[in-house]
């Protein structure tokens, strides 16, 4: 398999976000896209599943911050190019309370096929992520990193849960996203892999079979990205606020450089499975077990020793005063904290519509 790991520096990075095309005056999902697109007029853009969907993509940066100043540029050019068609832009993993049957399947044969193979698994996939990539030298080490990062990620998770409503209605979850998604095939937790031979035995024997036509059909939570020569960060629910995704892209990044130095063993998928329910379920709430020792502990603990692990890679790679962003998640909540928070104010969802809409694009000048 072609790949590109190592054509870049070491750790670059670069940042994916996925927004909600809104209409101005109802707050609904409306399907935008191309009109947003073409205004926007910028190759930063890219289609999704559903128009009502917009991705951006930053270029690759060495540095989290340099990232999170593109990122701040993307938001203000899509505010913009959204208000020239009475729309605007919202961050967040799932919409309040517009429903998955009234969304329009972008007309592209890579978009049509998947919902013709899935149906109704794909066509209520009205959910918004971030993705962070980060450049590996080699392929064996993207493969050992993901596969190390793997047993973090109900705390990433638990960091970025933001998704509590869903069809208007209160899921009693913090991140319905991830539980909307897992139903979809060869999504959710990877499995186990030693080397990127594994990975491309995996990947051809899939392809071999017809099971999916390549690597892109994969939609783990985490997985290795040879096109781009980089790991891929998927777990995540969309963040409303720039500075969450400064702090997550901040911990993904010295993460990542941290288990190169310092692999781990793999935990089971079956107990990471377990994590990754409470978080998704309960946030920042949950009690997360410690998989070394099979002790729980608080989500909140489980994160700060995870960025205190990852702490000495930040100062080395920059991203010291990112990742401190994260302690404002960690004082505030989570996005699904703050969702219930707008919500409780006057009892609308219309409100936490409006909350997402107005602190997507705050501060950006």
């Amino acid at each position: 398999m072609e790949h590109a790991f190592g054509k870049s520096a070491p750790f670059s990075l670069g940042i994916e976000e996925e927004f909600q095309l809104l209409s101005e005056e109802s707050y609904e999902l409306v399907p935008r896209f191309d009109e947003v697109a073409d205004a926007a007029q910028d190759e930063r853009v890219r289609q999704e599943l559903m128009t009502s969907v917009l991705e951006a993509a930053t270029g690759v940066h060495e540095r989290v911050g340099d990232a999170v100043a593109e990122i701040k540029d993307i938001r203000s050019r899509l505010r913009d190019a959204a208000a020239e068609h009475g729309a605007l832009i919202a961050s967040a993993g799932t919409h309040p309370f517009s429903r998955w049957e009234y969304q329009e399947i972008t007309d592209s044969p890579r978009y049509q096929g998947v919902v013709e193979k899935l149906r109704w698994v794909a066509e209520r996939v009205a959910i918004f992520g971030l993705h962070v990539h980060v450049g590996m030298e080699s392929a064996d080490t993207a493969v050992q990193v993901a596969t190390g990062m793997r047993n973090w990620l109900p705390e990433f998770l638990a960091l970025s849960a933001n998704s509590p409503y869903w069809q208007a209605n209160d899921t009693g979850l913090a991140s319905t996203r991830s539980q909307v998604f897992d139903v979809m095939p060869r999504s959710g937790l990877p499995p186990q892999l030693d080397s990127f031979a594994d990975f491309e035995e995996l990947v051809s024997r899939g392809a071999k079979g017809g099971f999916f036509s390549d690597y892109t059909y994969i939609w783990w939570d985490v997985r290795p990205h040879p096109k781009l020569g980089t790991i891929e960060l998927r777990v995540c629910d969309a963040q409303t606020r720039v500075a969450s995704v400064a702090g997550i892209a901040a911990l993904a990044q010295s993460l990542a450089a941290t288990l190169v130095d310092k692999p781990v063993p793999a935990q089971p998928r079956t107990l990471i499975s377990e994590n990754k329910w409470r978080a998704a379920r309960h946030g920042l709430a949950a009690d997360l077990v410690d998989l070394t020792k099979d002790e729980p502990r608080p989500a909140r603990d489980a994160i700060r020793a995870l960025v205190e692990l990852a702490a000495p890679a930040a100062q080395t790679l920059g991203c010291a005063g990112e990742l401190a962003e994260l302690d404002g998640i960690l004082e505030r909540g989570s996005g699904a904290d703050e969702q219930r928070r707008a919500q409780e104010e006057d009892g609308s969802l219309l409100s936490v519509a409006r909350w997402l809409a107005e602190e997507t694009v705050r501060d950006l000048g």
